[in-house]
């Protein structure tokens, strides 16, 4: 969540309460993370967020908050099973902020790839989400260094080459803020919902983003392979979409990649070419 007034979560975090093991699978643990300034407050359990009697005093807990990142966990590979350490969202402070990751998805054959000997940022549990984490932070220290005054363009791209790097290992959704922006990269699936609430004087304004929309309203699923940077409730950048592996793109991606390739070479010009693009062709 992003805002640009400081908003009461008990309601979403009472959703996300019952999809941790209640009507979802996501068992094995939860965690959330809000900022007050550029310092992050994260309570997390490695049990079913629906049995959390700690989670369930935060829902009932009126604090409020611009930016607000929650994950329920289901393990993937089960044999990084419940623990603190393998429990989202993950922590580290670089440049005088602390910034959060949450990730949905799996990188299978990350762990084999490793880190660099001399990296700052180590994971601590065992997951893929947390190596991939640091990997993101190195890029980031090494595109910016100990520059304040970066802004959210010069973040992106920075991270860019290492986030289309690690995508093509698996699924690579993910959430990471420093308290001030939003930082989110779209891979197989992801949602995004605008709120506001306009008065005489001014305008309240919020984004939620969730894997799967959370309510009723008109919620929009984010294109394959980008990456959004939200503030303050408002989207301020989106970067290109990246091309995802074939195994990850739906019919009609392929079949208008197929077209591409064939209006490239000249063949099908007409209605041949457009009924591939459009996914009607026999």
């Amino acid at each position: 969540m992003s805002a640009n007034r400081p908003a009461e979560v008990g309601h979403y975090l009472s959703q996300l309460m019952a999809r941790g093991g209640k009507t979802g699978p996501h068992a094995d643990g939860w965690g959330v993370a809000y900022y007050e300034g550029h310092a992050s407050r994260i309570f997390k359990e490695s049990t079913p967020a629906a049995e959390s009697r700690l989670l369930a005093m935060l829902a009932e807990h009126p604090f409020k908050t611009t930016a607000l990142i929650a994950h329920i966990r289901k393990a993937n590979p089960s044999k990084f099973g419940r623990a603190t350490g393998n429990t989202h969202p993950f922590e580290r402070e670089w440049n005088g902020r602390s910034w959060v990751f949450a990730h949905n998805g799996k990188l299978p054959g990350l762990r084999e790839k490793g880190f660099r000997p001399d990296s700052r940022f180590l994971p601590v549990g065992e997951t893929d989400s947390e190596l991939a984490f640091c990997h993101i932070l190195e890029a980031i220290v090494r595109g910016i260094g100990r520059n304040r005054h970066f802004s959210q363009a010069m973040l992106v791209d920075s991270i860019r080459p290492v986030v289309d790097e690690l995508a093509a290992l698996g699924e690579f959704n993910f959430i990471l803020s420093d308290g001030d922006c939003l930082y989110v990269h779209a891979h197989t699936n992801l949602h995004v919902l605008q709120r506001t609430l306009s008065t005489e004087t001014d305008a309240s304004k919020m984004i939620l983003l969730a894997t799967a929309p959370l309510t009723a309203e008109p919620w929009r699923a984010l294109s394959p392979g980008s990456i959004h940077v939200y503030r303050q409730g408002e989207a301020v950048l989106k970067a290109g979409e990246a091309t995802l592996p074939a195994r990850y793109r739906s019919a009609s991606q392929r079949w208008a990649d197929v077209a591409t390739a064939l209006k490239l070479t000249g063949f099908g010009r007409g209605r041949w070419s457009d009924a591939l693009a459009s996914g009607r062709a026999a």
